[in-house]
């Protein structure tokens, strides 16, 4: 198979709010086109793209897909993502490697958060758009009010392109409003524009016109002068425009009646940017140095994973972007982040599950390669001799997490190969385990994200899996120096157990941990039995003595005892040590501390004071708040971790959906009392549970 011309390659993502039909819009494209035999449907389970389980079962988009086609000798490589916050992650996968995207608006919906999140997201990045408004065939579809929607918020540079004729069930075609003519469905067959149209279609064009003139002095020079300016000089400077994202067309489109789709096929061709276009792409050499590679296939190789498949029946399935060179089926590579050489043997291209094998991939396009050792999500592929290793792909933090616990032993030895694989596909999701609180934490995104990583585990990787709301780290600490003795003596026939020890605490300052010292004089605790007490000591702490939390910040001195020369042993002064520690703490004022985050809130301004009083709710201290240059209010405060478990739902239903935060932990702070007793209340009833759950 020949390689393609970089310059005949456009990479697009389709993105929007989740439920705006993306993924039908994918599907009617590749049917129309005549890339596919039938038209897969999301409702019908029978979608190319959403072969997921999860995704068939919730009617969603939850992955990444990649649709390949053909139009008019220019390759259109289109990556459906996720609209849904909770599955963000693969949506910033897309955005790295594509040059430029069609924002999909519900002409019954209007613009909606996900909307405003991914233009804010795409804007940042500077990528060329297309504006898509789709579904103009229901009932309370109004084509011209999303438009006016979007010129409000983003200005005069948001311009139709195509806009419909009829309204609901009787639209019928769209108009080309550069061309000025009308286009029919399924494939846009070209006709004249109605008369009943004329003066509608001259306001839209104007706004077209003035628009793209507004762009170039030399257009607009002349059209101030009241001359015409010819079709193709019009063209060229809307697609420099709409590269440089100083125009986002709109267009629109009825999947169900497949109206508007050639025409969007054409734009898409003509309008958008191909790599080339896009310019060389920026990484760094093992050294550290700034380093350029051009799209061209005569450049050496550099390509980017950028989405990861785990199948525990396959294997790993790879999607990688190649931004320069050739990479080749059945060849030797470079794992620049890895720093490991990695075998490739087939390559694929994609067009949802069905793979097309190839030779070889060439500069600006997109492909899979399965079976990849070492490479990951983010890894670098690059030749050996001249190696590149380009930036990591920026994925949302993990903002809600659950306690996991496997359901039977069998579970528990699949446990850690099924969370590794589960991570290495979606890298937004976290699992570490808990020392405080012996629990395994799964986190991600949000609640459903986590949820379908639950099934996940269940459906995929055959690991069943109970979860709850993680437990608090809760740590113990002291106010005051205390003195106790701790005696161990138990005689059980032949030699016994003896140990005797005293040990003073006194507290330290926040942060220090345990430290342990020692005074002893006159030989009284033997300097072998030593380490021993010390680790009595340290053990019982970790244990904790009020709550079972972690005992901390405090120094522990051994400075008398006595030993029996036949009966005392290590693991008596172990016990030893430990027993003083504990009869030391109750002596020593004894107190809790709660884990305190340090959170970064992210809201419109209006719905700051919803937000405001949530945080003082629980239990929040605001310390500032300043404007972002998205728009929106950051809020900086300071809330304990207890207050924070379901921040991510809860902060999401408040606003609608625009709230986001960003979440870290900052120190610990003392317990309000009426917290403290309850939790050693409850630790206490475990207590006494669990001796008679023994009996």
């Amino acid at each position: 198979m020949a390689l393609q011309d970089p310059t005949k390659i456009r990479n697009v993502g389709v993105v929007g709010h989740g439920g705006s039909g993306k993924t039908t819009l994918v599907e009617t494209l590749l049917h129309v086109n005549g890339a596919t035999a039938r038209l897969g449907k999301v409702d019908d389970a029978t979608s190319i793209l959403d072969t997921d389980p999860e995704e068939q079962k919730r009617k969603t988009t939850i992955n990444c897909h990649i649709a390949t086609l053909a139009q008019d000798g220019v390759k259109i490589n289109l990556v459906d993502t996720p609209g849904f916050a909770d599955f963000a992650g693969d949506q910033s996968a897309a955005l790295r490697v594509i040059e430029s995207a069609l924002i999909v608006v519900d002409a019954s919906s209007g613009m909606q958060v996900g909307t405003q999140l991914v233009w804010q997201d795409l804007e940042r990045q500077k990528k060329a758009r297309v504006a898509v408004v789709g579904r103009l065939d229901r009932e309370n579809a109004d084509f011209d009010a999303v438009l006016r929607q979007l010129r409000e918020a983003y200005g005069i540079r948001v311009v139709p392109l195509h806009v419909p004729v009829g309204t609901h069930q009787d639209v019928e075609a769209t108009i080309d409003l550069l061309h000025d003519q009308l286009l029919k469905g399924p494939k846009d067959p070209v006709a004249e524009v109605p008369a009943s149209e004329e003066e509608r279609v001259k306001d839209y064009r104007q706004q077209l016109v003035e628009a793209i003139v507004e762009t170039n002095e030399d257009l607009l020079a002349r059209y101030l002068d009241g001359k015409e300016i010819p079709y193709e000089e019009l063209r060229g400077a809307l697609h420099a425009a709409v590269r440089e994202g100083g125009i986002v067309p709109v267009i629109a489109t009825s999947a169900s009646k497949k109206i508007g789709f050639g025409g969007l096929l054409e734009t898409i061709v003509d309008m958008l940017p191909s790599p080339v276009e896009a310019g060389p792409a920026v990484g760094t050499t093992p050294a550290g140095d700034e380093i350029a590679r051009k799209p061209s296939t005569g450049e050496k190789l550099s390509a980017l994973v950028f989405k990861t498949i785990a199948d525990p029946f396959v294997g790993k399935l790879s999607y990688v972007r190649v931004y320069s060179g050739v990479l080749h089926g059945n060849s030797q590579l470079y794992d620049a982040t890895a720093g490991e050489a990695e075998r490739v043997g087939q390559v694929f291209f994609l067009r949802g599950k069905e793979q097309e094998a190839t030779d070889a991939v060439g500069a600006g396009d997109i492909c899979a390669i399965p079976k990849l050792a070492a490479s990951t999500t983010g890894s670098t592929l690059s030749d050996k001799d001249a190696p590149i290793r380009y930036g990591p792909i920026a994925f949302p933090a993990p903002a809600f997490s659950v306690a996991i616990e496997p359901t039977s032993k069998q579970d528990l030895d699949k446990l850690s190969t099924a969370l590794h694989r589960l991570t290495e596909e979606d890298p937004t999701l976290r699992v570490h385990r808990e020392d405080a609180t012996h629990e395994t934490l799964l986190s991600g995104i949000g609640e459903s994200s986590v949820d379908v990583a639950v099934h996940k585990l269940k459906d995929k990787f055959g690991v069943s899996v109970e979860t709850r709301t993680p437990k608090v780290p809760y740590r113990e600490s002291i106010r005051a120096k205390a003195r106790a003795q701790g005696r161990y003596k138990r005689q059980t026939g032949g030699h016994g157990q003896f140990g005797d020890t005293w040990v003073e605490i006194e507290p330290l300052v926040p942060g220090s941990g345990v430290e342990f010292a020692t005074k002893v004089v006159g030989g009284s605790v033997p300097r072998n039995f030593w380490p021993a007490v010390e680790k009595g000591i340290r053990e019982a702490a970790e244990r904790g003595v009020i709550a079972g939390y972690p005992l901390s910040d405090f120094r522990a001195t051994l400075y008398d005892g006595s030993f029996h020369s036949v009966d005392s042993s290590e693991m008596s002064f172990k016990i030893a040590g430990s027993l003083a520690l504990q009869n030391c703490v109750k002596e020593a004022q004894p107190f809790l501390l709660e884990p305190i985050m340090e959170l970064e809130v992210l809201v419109p301004e209006d719905h700051m004071g919803d937000v405001l009083s949530d945080l003082n709710s629980r239990r929040g201290r605001v310390l500032g708040m300043d404007s972002t240059p998205g728009g929106l209010r950051s809020i900086k405060a300071q809330v304990p971790m207890a207050e924070t478990f379901r921040y991510a739902t809860d902060l999401r239903s408040m606003t609608g959906g625009r709230g986001t935060f960003t979440a870290k932990l900052l120190g610990y702070e003392e317990c309000p009392s009426h917290i403290a007793q309850k939790v050693i209340a409850d630790h206490e009833a475990q207590q006494a549970e669990e001796p008679a759950a023994a009996r």
